[in-house]
């Protein structure tokens, strides 16, 4: 298995030199260093970091990284996310639809993945635990297309 390399979107490359998203990119990348995941190919995977809860907002900040598996750059994705939280089989979380054009998503190189957090809106977990990690989350792709440069 190829080593997967973590990159930011081109849309917030800008802040790339932001001492929080230096140690979010490095974490996430120690991450991936450390595990073996088995990915499908010719296609692009999800994989879930951490999910972070806010009680107040009723939102579960879903952290996950998009890696490029085909064998081409790609410059644009669109797909619908969703997601449940294992231990609490009777919450409800809300789908996410994302659009992901060229001008957001630049180009991501084969065996690159890039960070993306999701808002989504949540019923039915407890207030008391703020944050889920990957092993407690579940998520799906659903409708997924992915565009390519043209040459």
């Amino acid at each position: 298995m190829g080593k997967i390399n973590i990159v930011l979107a081109k849309a917030h490359q800008a802040h790339i030199e932001q001492p929080d998203i230096q140690r979010e990119v490095q974490d996430i990348q120690q991450f991936f260093n450390e595990r073996d995941f088995s990915y499908k190919q010719d296609t692009v995977n999800f994989v879930l970091i951490r999910g972070l809860y806010s009680h107040l907002e009723r939102v579960l900040t879903i952290v996950g990284v998009f890696v490029n598996k085909t064998e081409h750059v790609i410059c644009g994705l669109e797909t619908d996310l969703s997601f449940k939280v294992k231990e609490h089989p009777k919450a409800r979380l809300g789908r996410v639809s994302l659009q992901l054009p060229p001008a957001f998503l630049g180009e991501i190189k084969p065996d690159e993945g890039f960070i993306l957090h999701m808002k989504v809106q949540v019923q039915g977990l407890q207030k008391e635990k703020k944050v889920y990690e990957a092993t407690e989350l579940a998520g799906a792709l659903a409708n997924l297309t992915i565009a390519h440069p043209t040459e």
